[in-house]
């Protein structure tokens, strides 16, 4: 979570998209990442927890704090995100990209599960 906000603070998109689970990278809007990310003053991040919960493949949910100001103001924003690891890498699943898969298919991770075992229950968490 931290490199992510790092790469927001810094405009390093490409960055972003990279550490999206590779299934939702298409469904990013880049542009509107790009502008908010050069358009916002990064005021902060606090992780509140962390939460490794195993299995196979490895899933976590980070629950943070970012602040940020922009044109409109000071805001925060606070989200537990979930995350898979896949070849020793860690993948954010961002809730606002849809996932084309129901409960039998081939999970979008490409675990070789079934969806409906392995990432269903941490899409929209």
């Amino acid at each position: 979570m931290r490199s992510r906000y790092s790469a927001y603070v810094l405009g390093l998109i490409d960055y972003l998209v990279a550490t999206t689970l590779p299934a939702q990278q298409d469904g990013l809007d880049r542009a509107a990442i790009a502008a908010w990310s050069a358009q916002s003053t990064w005021l902060g991040l606090e992780v509140e927890s962390a939460e490794v919960l195993g299995g196979q493949p490895e899933h976590a949910f980070v629950t943070f704090i970012a602040r940020w100001h922009d044109a409109q103001g000071e805001h925060a924003h606070r989200e537990r995100s979930a995350f898979v690891q896949r070849d020793g890498l860690w993948y954010f699943i961002d809730p606002t990209v849809g996932l084309k898969a129901t409960r039998n298919d081939p999970c979008p991770c490409a675990s070789g599960q079934k969806f409906k075992k392995c990432c269903s229950s941490y899409v929209g968490t």
